[in-house]
């Protein structure tokens, strides 16, 4: 963060700084001359410094192959634009040329075939440089018209014996304050046009120009190295400059500080100290302050697997939870009454068999109404003799007029709501006692009565798993806590003379002299058809025996028959005739 808040801080002062000046530039090439051969790179010049100078800020004014018309409509209009300014730039390249000192740029249009002429022909610099000096604090002028003139032999023979008021190149031009003026060569001289897309001059100018952080003084010196070594020498480019601080046209780009160098040791004390962490807090933190750390690598994986750790762990408590709600459903599922259903959805309202509930309920209901209605049709009022039945001759009022007698089921409406809760807990005690008996609880047959031994059996269970319940009563919370469990909870009591020996119940044996005698007589075999259809519920009285490494059992029931049983966890005991 703080490295971004210093490059924001570097960018905001280089943008204040570009905002607060006002840069304005003129720029004129001439090529295309009418009445002298035509000169290559003026055009090429022109706009290429159009395009550096735009690039640098500057608002420029652009004009190329000028007439002498054109020449002052573009000239009054960059004039009208320095107002304001704070910074001034002008470019010519084309012809121009000095007489009795004074520097004149040369339009397309131009003769020149008297000294008459040049007044009204050609363009005094002057006229350019003085609004200038007078509308901006810093201007800058750069001339690359000192090429070799054809107008100028033209009015130096038309002058006779003042030709030698008409000089070679352009003149020395002196300046106001804040004004520096750069010349393609020293005063006098000729510069070349050169053979490339841009003079020797422009082409140096394009490219060092905005030198990001330089000075335009220390900017010419790098241009008059490249064209006195482009020239071999012939042409040195020359300024005058009364320039009172630097000109800086680009600034330096803002430095971006160096990141600090990472400490291995401190890097490696980190990862030890999260290494063996369970939260990905750690190691998100790790990779924060070292995201191309030694150990970034192992980070993320260590992320992945806490992330892939943590899904697992709730798939597990999902199928738990799952394996609970079928274990509640299979111990209501033969209910008689809603309110087991009911207790079901009050537990899992969007479960699995919720619909399967509420259309139990609402059967188990219509029947209940149903049986109600015929209970009170066959119950007679209290005081009257048995009902007489009704002749088939009787007329239809007789039947209304029983029909509209006050209902007499109405007293009766206490022992039915009776004979429901009655109904309600003896399902709800054969659900517990089926639980009791497959933890190991036993409460002998499962027949919904809930006596001593079933409340010793839950006594018994409280006991071993560690918790009690308010009530040994039959109560949905109770049922709840009992399909939750897993495994054999109560431990295993063995009858009389019995002992327990490796898990199991065996007998005790007797000694040799106190065997009783042996009853010669034998009971005859019971018959097969005496058996009962389902042998589990007598698997628990006649306590059916767990065969050695596996959860099945075996017993023999009084019948003659032998049966085969089977659990498994949260799941009732269920037995088969074998």
């Amino acid at each position: 963060m703080k490295h971004f808040l210093t490059i924001f801080f570097y960018f905001v002062l280089f943008l204040g700084a570009a905002l607060a000046e006002r840069r304005v530039a003129l720029v004129i090439g001439n090529s295309d001359y009418q009445n002298v051969p035509r000169l290559q790179n003026p055009k090429n010049d022109a706009d290429g410094m159009t395009r550096k100078l735009s690039s640098l800020g500057f608002e420029v004014t652009t004009g190329v192959d000028l007439s002498l018309t054109e020449m002052r409509t573009t000239i009054h209009s960059f004039v009208k634009n320095l107002k304001g300014a704070d910074l001034a730039l002008f470019f010519y390249a084309g012809h121009g040329l000095q007489v009795n000192g004074s520097n004149y740029l040369v339009p397309i249009d131009a003769r020149l075939g008297s000294y008459l002429d040049l007044e009204f022909e050609a363009m005094p610099a002057n006229l350019i440089l003085s609004a200038m000096e007078r509308s901006a604090n810093v201007n800058l002028v750069f001339l690359d018209a000192c090429r070799d003139n054809p107008l100028a032999e033209n009015l130096a023979r038309s002058m006779g014996t003042r030709s030698g008021s008409v000089g070679k190149g352009l003149a020395k031009i002196g300046s106001g304050v804040g004004t520096l003026i750069s010349f393609a060569t020293q005063p006098g001289n000729v510069a070349l046009d050169g053979r490339g897309a841009n003079s020797p001059f422009t082409s140096s100018l394009l490219k060092h120009l905005g030198t990001p952080g330089l000075d335009i003084t220390r900017e010419l010196v790098l241009v008059r190295r490249d064209v006195l070594a482009a020239t071999n020498g012939k042409q040195v480019p020359w300024e005058n400059s009364s320039l009172t601080g630097e000109v800086i046209l680009r600034q330096q780009d803002p430095q971006i500080p160096n990141e600090p160098k990472v400490d291995p040791q401190i890097e490696l004390a980190f990862w030890n100290s999260i290494k063996d962490s369970k939260s990905a807090a750690y190691f998100k933190s790790y990779l924060k302050r070292y995201p191309e750390g030694q150990f970034a690598e192992i980070a993320n994986l260590r992320i992945q697997e806490i992330k892939d750790q943590k899904a697992n762990e709730i798939r597990a408590h999902d199928n738990q939870k799952d394996a609970i709600e079928v274990a509640y459903w299979q111990s209501i599922q033969n209910a008689l009454e809603p309110a087991m259903f009911e207790s079901y959805l009050s537990k899992y309202p969007e479960g699995v068999y919720a619909h399967l509930a509420r259309l139990k309920i609402a059967a188990l209901k219509k029947q209940n109404i149903a049986l109600s209605q015929e209970k009170a049709q066959n119950t007679p009022s209290p005081g009257s003799g048995p009902a007489e039945p009704l002749s088939p001759a009787a007329p239809i009022e007789s039947t209304q007029q029983v029909a509209s007698l006050p209902a007499m089921n109405a007293p009766q409406a206490p022992q039915i709501e009776f004979s429901e809760k009655q109904t309600d807990t003896k399902e709800l005690a054969r659900a517990m006692q089926t639980e009791l008996n497959r933890l190991g609880c036993s409460v002998g047959q499962i027949d919904g009565i809930w006596g001593k031994r079933s409340k010793n059996a839950l006594k018994t269970y409280t006991k071993e798993a560690g918790f009690e319940f308010s009530s040994l009563d039959p109560s949905p919370e109770s049922l709840e806590k009992l399909t939750q469990s897993k495994g054999r909870v109560c431990p295993l009591v063995c009858g009389r003379s019995q002992e327990l020996m490796n898990g199991k119940c065996v007998a005790v044996k007797e000694p040799a002299g106190n065997k009783p005698a042996i009853r010669q007589n034998v009971k005859p075999a019971k018959s097969a058809s005496s058996c009962p259809n389902d042998p589990t519920a007598d698997s628990f009285r006649y306590r059916a025996k767990r065969q050695p490494g596996s959860d099945s059992r075996y017993y023999t029931h009084p019948c003659g028959r032998s049966a085969h049983c089977t659990s498994q966890a949260n799941l009732p005991r269920k037995c088969f005739w074998q």
